[in-house]
């Protein structure tokens, strides 16, 4: 592996502490080996980046990602088919963007195991990959995907242990509850598992060391899921503003909350999706055929025609005080735009969760604190998140200051994923081709 100096840098290392100002580290092994203030000893065989003017963060975090393209292009009969081609585009995406590690929650068994191994063994450019398998949800309800390998339906208490177990012996690493109506979100509402198999399925996750995101819109549910110890909310409370018996809920499971302030800010709202979808810099990172299925007269206002978009524009500021309201409780954070779905486009989507996040109150530092150090601890993996000595040297060299604007992220000038530095050209190439670029 390659030795790498970077030197004289402004450091925000991802724990929350002061940022360190000619900052400079040693990576060696794949590996932070020194950090320090001071200037370092650069080995003979060492690569040198000069970061003076730059700012350093760790590596970003994706805590609710869906291989899909952010467009029509990928989306199928069955909703995601989960081709290999468009999940390998979105992971070269992701890493374009800084994104060096993401949980992908549903997917067939079989192929996700496949895909995440592949990501294991470097077969291509990608963020390290955690996956749940199928996701449970009631009998023909809402899951992201209609193909039943995708899906698991309990109808009682004993087979949903009985799945947990085997999603358990097969390794996957968080397990996904769908557990909502969709009511507030869709003109035609879906069934809604039954509560008593919900705990069962956290319990049973729990007893195997396994964590659980559970889907739910409607505060309802979110009580529900939270009385329960749910240990990831995958979406914003909607229906009304959290109060204090929702708050003590939340702090005393210690679960992780998901604004995904994406899919209600852009998704529901096609002016504000192509809006953001004409600057620059996401024009010319994302396929010409994806922004295609987003123009007007597509299949983006056939899709809002079956959404109740017009209630979620009018929640929007509930939406925004909840997640500002549990930051502001100490309940943990993470960056999890539900990627994939219409204007989340991979590794972008993100950094727009970014931008919102602080729009809706919360400060840069908690916000990037999210997307690294909290998010790698509810993916059980400590070896990532942070830029700390002996943690795996995931890294993005910035053009500007994210303390002082957050949309700085966005200007990449080196990511380094596991101590290699990753060529983005290359990677844009890639990307761009027609083919999907697999």
């Amino acid at each position: 592996m390659n030795t790498i100096v970077i030197r004289n840098g402004l450091l925000i290392d991802g724990t929350g502490r002061s940022l360190r100002r000619n900052g400079s580290i040693l990576i060696k092994d794949g590996h932070f080996k020194e950090i320090t203030g001071a200037d370092l000893e650069v080995p003979a065989e060492a690569t040198v980046f000069d970061a003076t003017g730059k700012t350093i963060i760790p590596g970003l975090i994706d805590m609710h990602s869906h291989l899909l393209s952010g467009g029509f292009d990928s989306i199928t009969d069955v909703i995601d088919a989960f081709d290999p081609a468009v999940q390998k585009r979105a992971l070269k995406q992701m890493l374009y963007w800084g994104v060096t590690a993401t949980y992908s929650p549903v997917q067939p068994l079989e192929s996700g195991l496949k895909l995440r191994e592949q990501v294991a063994n470097v077969n291509f450019p990608a963020p390290r990959l955690f996956i749940s398998g199928p996701g449970f949800t009631a009998p023909n309800g809402w899951a992201g995907s209609l193909l039943p390998l995708a899906r698991l339906e309990p109808t009682n208490l004993a087979q949903a242990e009985q799945q947990v177990g085997q999603l358990a012996d097969a390794g996957v690493d968080i397990l996904k509850i769908y557990y909502d109506t969709q009511c507030c979100a869709f003109v035609n509402p879906f069934p809604r598992m039954e509560t008593a198999i919900m705990a069962r399925i956290i319990e049973a996750a729990h007893q195997n060391n396994l964590r659980v995101m559970v889907h739910a819109y409607d505060n309802r549910y979110h009580v529900d899921a939270l009385s329960a110890g749910v240990d990831i909310l995958a979406h914003s409370a909607v229906t009304a503003a959290v109060d204090d018996d929702y708050l003590e809920l939340a702090s005393r499971a210690r679960t992780l909350y998901l604004a995904t302030l994406s899919v209600y800010h852009d998704a529901f709202n096609e002016n504000s999706l192509r809006d953001f979808i004409d600057q620059d810099f996401v024009r010319a990172s994302v396929p010409r055929k994806t922004l295609d299925t987003l123009a007007s007269g597509g299949p983006l206002d056939d899709f809002l025609k079956i959404t109740k978009k017009d209630y979620i524009s009018d929640q929007l500021p509930t939406i925004q005080a909840n997640l500002k309201s549990v930051s502001d409780n100490g309940i943990p954070i993470g960056v999890g735009p539900d990627t994939g779905v219409m204007g989340a486009f991979p590794g972008i989507s993100v950094h727009r969760e970014m931008e919102l996040m602080v729009d809706a109150g919360v400060s840069p530092d908690a916000v990037l604190v999210g997307a690294t150090k909290t998010a790698a601890e509810y993916l059980g993996n400590q070896t990532i998140g942070t830029i700390e000595r002996e943690k795996i040297a995931d890294l993005l060299m910035l053009d500007g200051n994210p303390l002082e604007d957050i949309r700085n992220t966005r200007k990449i000038d080196v990511v380094i994923k596991g101590g290699e530095v990753i060529n983005r050209e290359r990677l844009l190439q890639e990307i761009l081709e027609t083919d999907g670029g697999a």
